[in-house]
């Protein structure tokens, strides 16, 4: 199966750099995007680049687990990761980019889906509910970042 990619935007009235700081701190995540289960740091590092976690998103009622990697950080214009491990192999991040209403923060996903027919079919019905998923979740964000 082909690559699959994506991408949600918001924009929040706030500077990039209390959106970055938000997104640089890995104890938001599971409280904004619905279905994940875990993203806990492996080791002692949590930020920056080479920082991992293990994470566990739920999707269609499967733990899919994989360990992240970070490899941008550049504050306050972007955060982003690679996959490590897991069943599905994915590629993404933040960008924070400065406009007249405050910060336009975008997240783009690229993964790859297992090559069988199975991982195929179950690709194309969790990738509709990830954008949505995705897309919500950046939605709550900027209202928390918009909160005084």
């Amino acid at each position: 199966m082909a690559r699959l990619a994506f991408k949600a935007e918001v924009t929040a009235g706030c500077p990039p750099e209390r959106a970055f700081d938000y997104f640089a701190d890995h104890r938001h995540v599971a409280a904004v995007l619905d279905g994940v289960s875990r993203w806990e740091p492996i080791g002692e590092k949590t930020r920056g680049v080479g920082a991992r976690y293990n994470v566990e998103i739920v999707a269609l009622g499967l733990p899919l687990r994989s360990v992240l990697r970070l490899n941008r950080w550049q504050r306050p214009y972007a955060i982003g990761w690679v996959s490590e491990s897991g069943l599905i192999k994915q590629e993404g991040g933040f960008t924070f980019k400065k406009v007249s209403r405050g910060v336009r923060i975008e997240l783009r996903i690229a993964y790859e889906p297992p090559a069988s027919f199975l991982g195929a079919a179950i690709a194309r019905r969790m990738d509709w509910m990830l954008r949505q998923r995705l897309q919500r979740a950046l939605e709550r964000i900027r209202d928390k970042l918009e909160e005084p």
